[in-house]
């Protein structure tokens, strides 16, 4: 078991107080005293109860990080970045995943607002009013990543324009046809419209946007869970130079797999665009043209938004981190 605190006054000959001072690097203890302290810590290795240190400080030093998932290579790469800013401000987080469950959510937010965490960064499956009222009636300081919720601060990209300025990059490369892969959207009004889906949406809105507004353009939206089997008919089949825009590079990178399983070749028979530009397409051949959603710089404010927000500081209600092309050769 642990030295304690009492124990080490008790060695040391001083005060809790004077021990405490010490450890918590505050003035009122002269330069010898706290060296002799210091050196009983490390001898006998001294660990803080984080319980007491909570009570007394009113802080836990940590926040609650929900995520849909970490299978996703997406959520792992953001879950990575957000512990690693978190630490280096001396916070420990508590990553869970619900995966995509609403009754998840809502008992994994409570779990961790009984442990006390100072903090909580949502990525939230749940919409709603009354869902809204009952993240506010926590009383913990929190932000939203991606699916925004009204009255909640969050981060994101804007990805109305975003997917917008995709579209027009594919036009530009000449295909007449274009494709929008969203499987998630086919769960639009699940759960009585309490489904969160909010990313995807603006996403599929931007994509919209621009063919509305360019008629000579053919378009298509594939929702189904199969949509491989319906880019494979629509290849196979078609006579019109066509290029597929995938809401996530996961998509993205199952479409190029299952092409090159049919002998399809990319960009030669079909083009292919994805989303989130994750650090795995390094190792993919061809290169994926796709779009930066700036993850790293999302998942670094994430964390200093919520600090400044558990500092009793504000933050603006929606905070949009920049988004860009980067080239590939899959169009």
């Amino acid at each position: 078991m642990s030295i304690t605190t009492k124990e080490i006054a008790r060695i040391c000959n001083v005060s809790r107080g004077t021990v405490d001072r010490a450890l918590n690097g505050r003035s009122g203890i002269n330069s010898e005293t706290r060296k002799r302290v210091l050196e009983i810590v490390r001898k006998y290795n001294y660990q803080p109860h984080l319980i007491a240190s909570t009570l007394s400080r009113g802080k836990s030093m940590s926040i609650g990080v929900v995520l849909f998932d970490l299978k996703n290579y997406y959520f792992a790469q953001l879950s990575n970045i957000i512990s690693l800013s978190a630490r280096n401000e001396g916070y420990f987080t508590y990553i869970a995943v619900t995966e995509k469950n609403m009754d998840a959510e809502r008992h994994i937010l409570s779990n961790l607002a009984s442990r006390r965490v100072d903090g909580l960064i949502l990525l939230p499956i749940i919409q709603g009013s009354e869902y809204v009222k009952y993240l506010k009636s926590l009383e913990i300081p929190l932000i939203t990543v991606g699916n925004h919720l009204p009255g909640i601060p969050g981060i994101s990209i804007n990805d109305v324009k975003a997917a917008y300025d995709s579209t027009a990059y594919i036009a530009g490369a000449g295909y007449k046809r274009i494709v929008f892969i969203c499987p998630p959207l086919r769960k639009k009004g699940a759960a009585g419209g309490r489904m969160n889906i909010k990313t995807q949406d603006l996403r599929s809105r931007g994509f919209i946007r621009y063919m509305k507004q360019h008629p000579d353009l053919r378009y298509d939206i594939f929702t189904r869970k199969d949509y491989t089997d319906s880019a494979l008919d629509l290849v196979q089949h078609g006579n019109i130079k066509t290029a597929f825009l995938c809401s996530s590079d996961v998509y993205a990178l199952e479409l190029i797999k299952c092409f090159r399983l049919k002998g399809i070749h990319v960009p030669q028979d079909a083009g292919i665009m994805g989303f989130d530009n994750l650090d795995i397409l390094t190792y993919i051949n061809p290169h994926l043209t796709t779009v930066s959603t700036s993850l790293e710089i999302v998942g670094k404010e994430s964390v200093n938004m919520l600090i400044r927000l558990m500092s009793g500081g504000s933050i603006p209600q929606n905070t949009y981190a920049p988004h860009s092309i980067c080239s590939g050769e899959t169009l």
